[in-house]
């Protein structure tokens, strides 16, 4: 087999191929949410919905929230533009937005299936 592969570089280049796309596919779903980013959109959408989109106490409101997570204006939509762009980051943020607002809720996190060989 060994010598059928050296003789065809193709068959090594898909075996390299296929190897690279499973290991981008097992990374993806290691990506962690920058929680920070997750605190900062969770709370700018409340201040939208409880102030509306143009008010001027919701601006203000919105830009004094920013700056307690360390954001401006342009710094904040440039990490959601990043998000939205990355396949790999937008499912990860999506939960953890949604569990941050199931978490103000009072909302309990729904309880995981055990597999069987799971330990605890």
């Amino acid at each position: 087999m060994a010598r059928f592969l050296r003789k065809l570089p193709v068959a090594n280049l898909l075996v390299a191929v296929a190897c690279a796309l499973l290991l981008a596919a097992c990374s993806k779903e290691d990506v962690k949410p920058d929680m920070r980013l997750v605190e900062a959109f969770v709370e700018v959408r409340i201040i939208e919905q409880t102030y509306g989109a143009e008010a001027p106490a919701g601006r203000l409101a919105r830009q004094a929230a920013l700056k307690k997570y360390g954001y401006t204006t342009e710094s904040f939509t440039q990490a959601c533009d990043a998000v939205l762009n990355d396949d790999a980051m937008w499912l990860p943020f999506e939960r953890a937005v949604t569990e941050r607002i199931d978490s103000l809720l009072g909302i309990p996190k729904p309880v995981k299936e055990k597999k069987k060989g799971d330990k605890k």
